[in-house]
């Protein structure tokens, strides 16, 4: 009865992660796209406000995914435009394989461009939790 109890418990904290809805604020983004985000500042708190595909001159944050002709693997591009340092957190996310990840991040310099290698495996990304550093 033990097992059957642990075996139940087990199957369930797998796939509740799964049927989650995205957390306000979350930005999604797929290899091959570049999302222009805008956002509502509260202190050092963002709000999202917008995202599109489509050039906005207007926006805060963009977001690339592109594929990296050297290696196998894409390259993350986050372009700061606000007046303070940009922290966040992403999630990485196989859904071909139904996994996902946490992974660090390292804040965004105010006016700079941030490079991070993802992998191919890796189909989508969840970007949330933005926050400008105090």
């Amino acid at each position: 009865m033990k097992r059957l109890l642990f075996a139940l418990f087990f199957a369930a904290a797998l796939t509740l992660p799964a049927q989650a809805k995205e957390k306000a604020n979350t930005v999604l983004i797929h290899p091959g796209e570049t999302l222009y985000a805008s956002f509502e500042v509260k202190g050092t708190k963002l709000k999202l406000v917008s995202f599109s595909k489509v050039k906005v001159d207007s926006a805060q944050l963009v977001i690339s995914l592109l594929p990296d002709e050297k290696k196998p693997a894409n390259t993350l591009k986050l372009e700061n435009k606000f007046p303070r340092d940009l922290h966040y957190h992403m999630e990485m996310r196989s859904l071909v394989r139904k996994q996902h990840f946490a992974r660090e991040t390292i804040p965004v310099v105010t006016g700079k461009l941030a490079l991070e290698i993802m992998p191919k495996e890796a189909d989508e990304l969840a970007l949330s939790d933005f926050k400008l550093e105090k």
